[in-house]
């Protein structure tokens, strides 16, 4: 079949069901009897309401009524007035997947809402025939939060975003027609918010944060609050929910400093405030983790690149927009070693964690990046400059930032293929392209640096 919705006999336990279901690419599964006769469907989302409510793991699942029992022949799927009926019944309750049954009454076939559109020339089909979970992205409209968010709509995801909206509204402006996105303002922080917005998903990425060193050294007990106490909330309460696949976004500069190759398993020496508390976090939301509830800590290399939220403050963009501005590129030390990484990579990591086997990815810390994008600050000013055309670069040999590691991405490659697709050179020349334009008119405003503001982002 195409779509390989999966079943489950009746008697199934409530447990073993969201279990079955969160390992596959589908936000619901079939039920049926001994025989193989479709009973009804059952989505995560219904599972998980039902624990909440106080129901036992351990019983059936069809001990509990089945709330969608939609189902076509292979007579009545050609009938165009029986079809549009269902499509509007599907849209109503959220249904995108269809079960076909034969003479017996078992399941023959699978169709999703898209392809009744698309057969029966009903409308345009909606985009995208992926699995239709929906994804909760907590800082959505940031600097890796709004390509992720743009990602995550284009394979077929439906999207919820908690933001707070500090840097404006205008990186998800573009979306406002996206019928598979859901835009929820509010703070993390903010405990009714928080839980609310977990309601119905089938998977939590954490990028809110206090990001970056500068930013955590102004604003100490916000990055507390928000980097360890809030993250810990939320984690608390998508176990409690049943919600298993949890991505939190941490970071590279948890090593501090190293000498080596450091890998997953290396010491940590954070030198900041920004690190110690996604060390923190790290531990705590990793120790909640078991059977169900299974995080992924995705410790990110530095980001670079254009973003419908764009940034400054980072080390590849500064010298690209400083290469414009200035006609010339600033570098304090040079020796200092950074794992780079582009922001369209780190978004397509994440739509990989969410589509993997959640047995692969659960409860296991990956370094983001590549091995081959381990460059030393000098290396990368020489990138810059001469993909710009030979840009002079102005050197100043003290070293303001103690950090100075570089790091093995090889678990991340062998676990889920990845490899860049981005560069340093490319990236530089687009940013100046969107400087150029005048598409980015003044890059000194504030909203293209974090520690310019006083409330958390991405």
């Amino acid at each position: 079949m195409k779509y390989p919705v999966p079943c489950l006999d009746r008697r199934t336990s409530i447990q073993e069901a969201i279990r079955t279901i969160e390992r596959a690419s589908f936000d619901r599964a079939f039920v049926v009897d001994p025989g193989g006769v479709y009973l009804g469907c059952v989505t995560i989302s219904d599972l998980r309401r039902l624990l909440i409510s106080g129901a036992h793991g351990g019983e059936p699942v069809d001990g509990y009524p089945l709330r969608h029992g939609q189902k076509l022949t292979a007579e009545s799927r050609e009938d165009p007035k029986l079809a549009e009926r269902m499509m509007s019944d599907m849209e109503l309750e959220g249904v995108r997947y269809l079960p076909v049954v034969d003479d017996g009454g078992r399941i023959a076939d699978v169709l999703s809402l898209e392809d009744l559109e698309r057969r029966h020339g009903l409308g345009p089909a909606s985009a995208g025939d992926g699995p239709g979970r929906r994804v909760l992205v907590v800082g959505g409209a940031g600097y890796l939060g709004s390509v992720l968010t743009r990602k995550l709509l284009g394979r077929g995801f439906r999207v919820r975003v908690l933001d707070s909206f500090i840097y404006g509204r205008r990186s998800l402006e573009p979306l406002a027609d996206e019928k598979n996105l859901e835009i929820v303002e509010g703070d993390l922080r903010h405990i009714p918010t928080m839980v609310g917005s977990l309601a119905d998903v089938d998977a939590v990425v954490l990028l809110a944060a206090i990001v970056g060193d500068p930013a955590s050294k102004i604003r100490p007990i916000e990055t507390i609050e928000t980097n360890v106490l809030a993250a810990q909330a939320l984690a608390s309460a998508a176990r409690l929910q049943q919600v298993g696949r949890f991505l939190y976004a941490s970071t590279c500069s948890v090593y501090g400093v190293g000498s080596a190759l450091l890998d997953e398993e290396a010491p940590l020496h954070p030198v900041s405030l920004y690190a110690r508390s996604k060390i923190e976090s790290e531990n705590i939301i990793l120790g909640m983790g078991g059977e169900y509830f299974s995080p992924t800590v995705l410790r990110m290399g530095t980001l670079y690149g254009p973003s419908p939220r764009m940034r400054f403050d980072l080390v590849v963009n500064t010298m690209s927009m400083k290469s414009f501005v200035d006609g010339r590129i600033q570098v304090f030390g040079g020796s200092q070693w950074r794992p780079l990484l582009g922001v369209e990579d780190a978004a397509e990591v994440y739509a990989r964690c969410l589509e993997a086997d959640i047995g692969k990815v659960g409860n296991q810390v990956f370094n983001v990046g590549s091995d081959g994008q381990n460059y030393r600050i000098d290396e990368v000013a020489g990138i810059i400059s001469g993909a710009l055309g030979g840009i002079p670069i102005h050197r100043d040999r003290s070293n303001l930032d103690a950090r100075d590691y570089r790091v093995s991405f090889a678990k991340l490659e062998e676990t889920l293929g990845f490899r860049p697709g981005q560069t340093i050179a490319g990236a530089a020349g687009a940013i100046v392209s969107s400087l150029r334009s005048g598409a980015i008119r003044n890059p000194a405003q504030r909203i293209y640096y974090n520690h310019f503001f006083d409330s958390t982002e991405e």
